[in-house]
């Protein structure tokens, strides 16, 4: 019997940074330990939602690929019964926010007629400092919600993290998933859980889990198993071992493809959503120069640390800015120590040779080499300034025109 008291690990936020999947990156995972999953495919334009909707056969399912709970609800998971109506529901879905960043992804999947639904989950415990693995009879709802109102249909088998669960423990759970629902749970199905418990308990542990939850597992007409939705919960504390997969909540593929690019580089990068762009030397200055642009009433764009930039780095870095559709106006804070600044103009020259900025630009340059590094900006139409409040005072002068 699960008791209120025991609800507060899985109810409360759990401690510390972790990372999460969309949903079909954890469906991705279990497919391949040969777990069943429906035939599907994540797109991310009208034309691949035709294309996929063609190849699975409608009708299909349309599920908005965010890491916040409630989709359903939100009406971010729709129907579709033929490929055109499939990509006009996936314009629908791109671009609306559910309590968190914009869904720019949408999971096409076959519809699987379901006779029954249950729910498996493994998480920690931090009270108990161990692994819990929770089988309920009820699928399709929120676990906290289950767990609250009808405790009676949740199976808790608290198990050690170095040992895994024992035999005794999941013939335990599987004769309670059996005796409660005979008519669905015959030998063949009762092997597919077997299963697909090893399995989740394996997943949590090769990929550093807080919580591995399917819910629902579908329990379709035939009588097999079928993931109908997944979710994974990374530790960030074990994001060296995974650096191709995790990414923190709400970081779109791209975002944390490009942030891979930038530690390799050992850049920083933080986007902040204002207009005015910074490319600075250091964080410590970068929070003077953020303070001081919200002090004159501008808001900035995002923050790119320059302080191990080379020439060919700096010209790697005013690209990033040129991509970025939210900088209005690129503020250059250059406060040369181990670099050099002429070295660095020569790299701003060299992105001003090869683009046309799509921003004004206003560089405040400073330290190594500062009079050479001015001497080359102005060569090229650039008057480079040495104090950091004139510096910022024009960025915003420039943005509001």
């Amino acid at each position: 019997m699960v008791r209120s008291a025991d609800l507060k690990f899985l109810i409360a936020e759990q401690p510390g940074s972790v990372m999460q999947l969309f949903e079909h990156e954890a469906k991705e995972i279990l497919a391949r330990e040969g777990v069943l999953v429906p035939r599907s495919f994540y797109v991310s334009t009208a034309e691949q939602a035709l294309e996929s909707t063609t190849r699975i056969g409608p009708p299909v399912v349309l599920k908005a690929q965010t890491l916040v709970k409630g989709r359903g609800k939100a009406g971010l998971v729709r129907l579709a019964y033929c490929p055109s109506e499939a990509a006009r529901v996936f314009e629908e879905l791109v671009g609306r926010s559910h309590e968190g960043p914009s869904v720019s992804g949408v999971l096409i999947e076959e519809k699987i007629p379901l006779v029954g639904e249950i729910f498996l989950s493994i998480t920690v415990d931090c009270p108990n400092a161990s692994p819990l693995l929770l089988v309920g009879l009820q699928g399709g709802v929120e676990v906290e919600t289950i767990l609250l109102d009808r405790p009676e249909f949740v199976k808790k088998v608290h198990f050690s993290p170095a040992k895994g669960l024992k035999e005794a423990q999941i013939f335990e759970v599987l004769d309670f998933v059996a005796n409660a629902m005979p008519e669905f749970f015959g030998v063949r199905t009762r092997k597919q859980l077997e299963k697909l418990i090893r399995v989740s308990e394996k997943i949590f542990k090769t990929y550093d889990c807080e919580l591995l939850e399917i819910n629902p597992l579908g329990i379709a007409d035939d009588l097999s198993l079928v993931v109908i939705d997944a979710l994974m919960v990374i530790d960030d504390d074990a994001e060296f071992r995974h650096p191709d997969l995790v990414r923190p909540r709400g970081q779109s593929q791209q975002d944390f493809q490009r942030e891979q690019e930038f530690k390799k580089k050992g850049w920083t990068f933080i986007p902040m959503g204002g207009e005015i762009g910074i490319l600075s030397s250091g964080a410590g200055i970068t929070m003077a120069i953020l303070d001081l642009i919200h002090l004159y009433g501008g808001k900035p764009a995002n923050f790119l640390d320059t302080a191990q930039m080379d020439r060919r780095g700096i010209y790697e870095a005013f690209q990033i800015f040129h991509t970025n559709t939210n900088t209005k106006v690129l503020l250059v804070n250059i406060f040369a120590g181990l670099n050099r600044c002429d070295d660095l103009a020569l790299g701003i020259v060299d992105y001003l040779r090869d683009f046309q900025p799509p921003f004004p630009i206003v560089v405040r340059m400073i330290g190594n080499k500062d009079e050479e590094g001015r001497r080359i900006l102005r060569e090229h139409g650039l008057e480079p300034l040495v104090a950091l409040e004139e510096a910022v005072l024009k960025a915003i002068e420039k943005l509001r025109g």
